[in-house]
């Protein structure tokens, strides 16, 4: 049997075996939720000393812990943490920062150090912890770093606090579920686990209406939609670092959310430029990678023969290489598929028949100036297709596509927008308003400011009219659109946008004319927003909608809110 010792702790011993352990001992610990406190301050606390706590997804927070060093430690001594989930294998814990990570070889795993704002990376410690009477000489918050500095300390003690965040979806699109443990301990520079008497164990909840993941860098639509029996569906990615292609589901109205089918997700990645329809208990998706375009189908949960499943994956549809991907899909009344894509200097097209099959391509505006980028179709009419886009020198283009194929005369819509790269998405999704016969484009100008144009049945667009009442950004994060929406409301439109200063998001509606806008989400660094407006199966009509409340590109910021549609407007989260 291997010989063991006693380690006094403060007034108790613990018999551990003697070649387990190294001669540290972490003595106590406690787990901080404000991640904007002092290093130093003795606030924020999520549990007293040495208990457990909850911490929630995509939440950074703090975990301190005091360190009795060996009387006869010899040379200075460095410390890691490593962390096990639901009691599985110990693994180390990598620095890779949230919720944008920032290095060469960057991941987004389960749990991982991160920096923190609150205070310098090393910055030294107070004696905070009530807890050995050794003497203490302060340690460290090493910030974003896989371990602490050096500290010497023999004989007497430390504490380290650690900035640490556990994710809803990682790499791989593997997932973090409500209620996981996370148990956390200190080991040596060399592996070797540190004396404790008790780790600190962390539960994971997922606050409601919560998301994570990362944002489709796409103008099209990516949902949410409402499925018949009020499933909530939606297109994203885990990660910054991992471009997977996930279909997440809410049962409950948007409160939780998890991925369904994730053993047939696509396999093409790459998700910025994909554009969706749902057409009854199927979603129907465009998605363009830069070297060529494929055809997804998912099925809801109220489909007859395989619900939440991937109906087709992959399918090809061009090989046209993209200058800057973009795409728009509608569906016709005979279940035809019309596409539209970019290519290396030009818009493309292609039809898939009801069967199945793909036609010949077509080349808007072959041998027209300017060349031609951000596509955005919707079905009107007797399925003729409405399509508008941007011309590269500052431009938006108006035609429709007849059912026979035939394309009318291009209309010009607007001039004077930048032509830069950066504005290739300005036009916003199409709106077509059944009753009226009516085709709305909207766009933004270089004031920030969106407008619109309306095309009523045969007719010539009406003149330009404004449609927010403040700047809306464009090109968050690399992504050449407004943080705009647009979506039909009975006979009126609604638009939510981000506006440019503040970054917060804002709603405005035509009822009448164009209102002032409201204020729906503030202090946020809002990047993008893509809604619906369905009926709830408690009979309240919503704007749904998936806003990113602040990754800059990065990743975990996802989240869900909603809008009654009825008199006063009012908000419902």
């Amino acid at each position: 049997m291997l010989a063991a010792r006693l380690v006094p702790l403060l007034g108790f011993a613990l018999l551990l075996p003697a070649v387990a352990a190294a001669a540290d001992t972490q003595t106590h610990f406690r787990v901080r939720a404000d991640f904007s406190a002092a290093l130093n301050a003795d606030s924020g606390w999520a549990a007293p000393l040495d208990a457990p706590a909850t911490v929630f997804a995509d939440r950074p927070f703090r975990l301190r812990f005091e360190v009795l060093r060996a009387p006869d430690a010899a040379g200075p001594a460095s410390y890691r943490l490593h962390y096990r989930r639901n009691a599985g294998a110990w693994t180390p814990v990598e620095a890779h920062d949230f919720p944008h990570p920032e290095s060469k070889d960057a991941r987004s795993p389960r749990v991982s150090l991160v920096a923190c704002a609150a205070y310098p990376p090393g910055a030294p410690t107070a004696d905070l912890l009530v807890g050995s009477p050794a003497p203490f000489q302060a340690g460290t918050g090493p910030g974003l770093a896989d371990r602490t500095p050096a500290w010497s300390g023999a004989g007497a003690h430390g504490e380290f606090e650690f900035a640490l965040v556990a994710r809803r979806f990682a790499d791989g699109a593997v997932t973090n579920d409500p209620g996981d443990t996370f148990e956390f301990r200190l080991v040596a520079a060399d592996g070797a686990p540190l004396l404790s008497a008790r780790n600190p164990v962390l539960t994971l909840a997922v606050p409601p209406g919560h998301l994570g993941g990362t944002f489709v860098e796409t103008p099209g639509r990516i949902g949410p939609w409402a499925a018949g029996n009020g499933d909530l569906y939606f297109i994203m990615e885990p990660a910054e670092t991992s471009n997977l292609f996930m279909m997440v589901k809410s049962a409950d109205g948007g409160r939780t959310w998890r991925e369904v089918d994730a053993a047939h997700r696509p396999a093409s990645t790459d998700l910025e430029a994909v554009d969706a329809q749902l057409v009854g208990a199927t979603v129907h998706i465009l998605h363009q990678i830069t070297p060529s375009s494929h055809y997804h189908a998912f099925h809801t949960s109220d489909h007859a023969t395989s619900p939440d499943t991937w109906a087709m994956r992959d399918e090809p549809v061009a090989t046209a290489k993209a200058s800057a991907q973009a795409a728009s899909l509608v569906v016709r009344s005979d279940g035809s598929l019309v596409a539209f894509y970019t290519g290396p200097a030009k818009i493309h097209t292609r039809t898939r028949s009801p069967a199945g099959v793909w036609g010949a391509e077509t080349v808007i505006d072959a041998t027209l100036a300017p060349n031609l980028a951000g596509p955005q179709a919707v079905l009107g009419a007797r399925d003729t297709v409405h399509l508008a886009y941007y011309g590269t020198d500052g431009t938006v283009w108006y035609r429709r596509l007849r059912p026979d194929g035939t394309l009318t005369p291009r209309e010009p819509i607007a001039t004077g927008l930048s032509a830069t790269r950066a504005d290739f998405g300005s036009v916003l999704p199409l709106v077509f308003i059944p009753r009226t016969d009516t085709a709305v484009v909207l766009y933004r100008l270089p004031t920030g400011i969106i407008w619109e144009r309306r095309i009523v049945g045969e007719g010539p667009p009406t003149p330009a009219v404004p449609v927010t009442d403040r700047p809306v950004v464009q090109n968050a994060v690399d992504s050449q659109q407004p943080a705009a929406d647009v979506v039909l409301d009975g006979e009126q439109l609604l638009v939510a946008f981000v506006e440019a200063g503040s970054r917060s998001i804002f709603t405005t509606r035509d009822g009448g004319g164009w209102q002032p806008s409201t204020l729906r989400v503030d202090r946020i660094l809002g990047t993008w927003i893509r809604g619906q407006v369905y009926r709830r199966p408690d009979g309240v009509k919503v704007y749904a909608f998936v806003y990113d409340a602040g990754s800059d590109g990065g990743a975990g910021m996802n989240r869900f809110g909603s809008v009654i549609l009825d008199e006063t407007f009012r908000p419902s989260h």
